[in-house]
């Protein structure tokens, strides 16, 4: 197929045994479609343009739809179902068009001879280089059901950790959005109103008061720069931290050196590390190309960076238990588990043992955070709304020394 943009088109017409068909494809062109389309014996109606908004989950190819079709492979291709028979059921009971031309593509691949790990690459956004490379290995070894079915646990865990951390964040957030606008609206609206009606008093205010009106009286007028400070501050930070080698490895260490979230950051990131080393390990890729996926996956470049070490220190020679010894931001712990790993032959099954122990590590302080941030950030919300509204009202308690 030319390598051009993709663009979706929808067709109406009859198939190979006379029955109405329609659908979606994507093709280049529309003339590319008509072949497609042609190629596979069906009679055109019709074909258009089918225009869409990408941004909707409808129209866009998520994670968990991807781990669903890794699962559901698996599933079929274990109870002995061919490759072929098991894209065809894939592709009729998936309900969103978009999942159904990714599979008939595939599908369309494997038919003209392609192996699964090559047609698979044909679609990066989806399927990464650690999925694709374990296939091509569970393909030349014999083990392609074993492997999906590893994969296929591999992105459920990252999809339950990845929600326990979503579960984590959003509702801090949505408190802190909440208190922020809650003492805008105050400090912009509702305090400048009592200072009005106090401003008539010919008296002296409490100290508080008189600070929390110029306060008021600073947002008011300022409002707008502080903003745009703000918006200017973080862009600027932004921009150096992609700039400044120096800074970005500050800000990067300064994430695992901040309380409670620095340690829980660690333990996420040792636990992605072994989970996916050994997961690769076991689905037959060499270490080399194992540590070079495992080194993909990091969101913090320290330990990308420390993996791609390890990986050149094992080209030399140096066992993974040396290398990983090298390395600051590797626990003893683990360098101990990896080298009895090595030691006894074990070393996947070892890493798996250490990704569990992350993950628990990981659950338990979750347990932890969750139930305390809610009270916590209530009493915050409490003490900052209520001490605007004792200032505004302490004046009044003192009534009898304005008037």
């Amino acid at each position: 197929m030319p390598t051009q943009n993709m663009y979706l088109f929808s067709y109406r017409g009859r198939g190979v045994v006379n029955q109405s068909v329609e659908g979606l494809l994507r093709a280049p062109n529309i003339e590319w479609a008509k072949h497609k389309l042609r190629k596979k014996g069906i009679r055109i109606y019709s074909v258009k343009r089918y225009w869409h908004i990408p941004l909707t989950k409808k129209h866009k190819i998520l994670n968990a739809d991807i781990s669903l079709f890794t699962r559901q492979l698996t599933t079929l291709l274990r109870v002995g179902i061919p490759i072929r028979k098991s894209f065809y059921i894939l592709e009729g009971s998936h309900k969103k068009n978009i999942m159904k031309i990714m599979i008939a593509e595939i599908s369309d691949d494997i038919l003209i001879g392609n192996s699964l790990a090559k047609s698979l690459r044909k679609h990066p956004q989806q399927f990464d280089d650690i999925f694709c490379n374990m296939i091509e290995a569970g393909e030349s070894s014999g083990n392609l059901t074993t492997v999906l079915e590893r994969l296929a646990s591999y992105q459920e865990q990252k999809k339950k950790t990845a929600q326990q951390l979503k579960k984590a964040i959003t509702y801090p957030c949505i408190i802190l959005v909440t208190a922020i606008l809650v003492m805008a609206i105050m400090l912009t609206q509702v305090i400048p109103k009592f200072a009005k009606t106090y401003a008539e008093f010919d008296a002296s205010l409490p100290l508080f008061t008189l600070s929390v009106i110029e306060l008021s009286q600073f947002l008011q007028q300022f409002w707008i720069h502080i903003l745009a400070g703000c918006c200017l501050g973080t862009a600027s930070l932004v921009a150096v931290k992609k700039k400044s080698a120096i800074f970005s490895n500050f800000v990067d260490r300064l994430k695992l050196k901040l309380p409670i979230v620095g340690k829980l950051t660690v333990n996420i990131i040792l636990a992605r590390f072994t989970q996916t080393l050994a997961t690769t390990l076991s689905s037959g890729l060499p270490i080399l190309d194992a540590l070079k996926c495992t080194a993909s996956t990091m969101d913090n470049p320290l330990y990308a960076r420390a993996i791609y070490s390890i990986r050149q220190d094992i080209a030399h020679g140096i066992s993974l238990y040396r290398a990983m010894g090298n390395q600051s931001l590797f626990p003893t712990p683990l360098q101990q588990m990896v080298n009895l790993g090595e030691e006894s032959g074990s070393l996947s099954q070892i890493l798996h043992k250490a990704a569990d122990m992350y993950d628990e590590d990981v659950n338990a302080t979750l347990s932890t955070i969750i139930p305390l941030i809610e009270p916590i950030l209530i009493m915050v919300i409490g003490l900052l709304v209520g001490g605007l509204l004792i200032a505004m009202y302490l004046p009044i308690f003192q009534l009898g020394h304005i008037i």
